[in-house]
């Protein structure tokens, strides 16, 4: 039989080496208890990290499109206050219109309200919402519809010069009254009609938006348009109405030559009042359809985070319990040290 050394020095460092160990399982204890979440994920789960991980990218994922979705709703709600206050205003001109019609009383009123709703609708057109032009297409960067009535603007130079051609004079000239009502007609229906054509003059001249409309992804699945084009019909058909009532001469034009202008404009704000609450009807559609999809991603990112919670996070209890028992031990432990320091053998000589 042969006896081994057992030394003060290695009894020391024995507890010292224990003490530690209980320190840090103590402290992943003390962690786990204040966050509720594994101290070390992918120790604990092993081969089941790759299904965290998974549920995490899926968890962002869907959450991405969730928040994108709130951004496009808002941008679908400007967008159709914006159309509901040009529809309002559409309706609104075309009865001041139709009670114009034979009438010489209040033309100048007439003329001014044409002239606010061009200004209105071209305002709209150019509305911007978080840095995006919203009737823009997909060139979102760019304000899409010309000023009519700034300084040089190409649209309205490009109708004071057919207007030259078509008649020798400009459009405040006194002569104008000498202008008949089959004149004014075959101009309204020719030249004034094809600077409002897309592709065309109205691309040269009064919008740089595009006729492909914004696309947006609102689910994993689906993907919809959610935006309108400033190009799409009845914008140019209001442009065109408020135009030839604001700019070509009215002022002085004979009652006959204005009620032809009157009853071209009221033709064209009935066509494009119509084609109008078709695009509403058109974005109040998608509205629809981003609401349903974010609340089905809500209830998938809910059973998602409960599963990342199930694999990932702690029962507080057992581990308060565990911590509560490393604490003990490792006072214990202590204690035990401390003894074991203070032996010695000059205690028993």
């Amino acid at each position: 039989m042969k006896t081994g050394f057992i030394s003060t020095l290695s009894l020391t460092s024995a507890s010292r080496g224990s003490i530690m160990e209980q320190s840090v399982a103590l402290a992943k204890l003390q962690t786990e208890v204040s966050s509720g979440r594994k101290y070390d994920v992918g120790l604990d789960l092993g081969i089941g990290t790759g299904e965290a991980i998974s549920m995490r990218s899926e968890f962002e994922n869907l959450n991405t499109i969730v928040d994108t979705n709130g951004l496009v709703k808002s941008r679908l709600d400007v967008t159709e206050t914006g159309m509901l206050n040009v529809r309002d205003s559409a309706q609104t001109m075309l009865a001041t219109l139709v009670s114009s019609i034979g009438s010489e009383t209040g033309r100048e009123v007439t003329i001014a309200e044409a002239k606010n709703n061009l200004e209105q609708l071209v305002a709209t057109l150019n509305t911007s919402f978080s840095g995006t032009y919203l009737f823009a297409g997909i060139n979102v960067g760019e304000t899409p519809i010309t000023d009519y009535y700034a300084t040089g603007s190409a649209n309205k130079t490009a109708v004071d010069t057919t207007f030259m051609a078509e008649f020798g004079m400009a459009q405040n000239d006194a002569g104008l009254n000498s202008v008949t009502a089959a004149q004014m007609q075959s101009y309204l229906d020719g030249a004034f009609a094809n600077e409002f054509d897309s592709p065309g003059n109205w691309n040269a001249n009064w919008s740089t938006a595009t006729d492909q409309e914004m696309v947006n992804r609102i689910s994993t699945s689906e993907t919809i348009e959610t935006s309108i084009s400033a190009n799409i019909d009845p914008m140019r058909k209001l442009a065109m109405a408020f135009t030839m009532v604001a700019d070509l001469g009215g002022e002085n034009m004979t009652q006959n030559t204005f009620d032809v202008v009157l009853n071209k404009a009221v033709s064209m704000l009935g066509e494009a009042i119509g084609e109008l609450n078709s695009s509403i009807g058109q974005v109040g559609n998608a509205q629809a359809r981003v609401a349903r999809a974010s609340d089905k991603l809500s209830l998938q990112t809910d059973l998602i985070n409960e599963r990342i919670l199930a694999l990932e996070n702690v029962n507080t209890t057992e581990v308060s319990v565990l911590l509560s028992n490393a604490v003990t031990q490792l006072e214990v432990t202590y204690a035990v040290t401390s003894r074991m320091q203070g032996m010695s053998l000059l205690n028993y000589l």
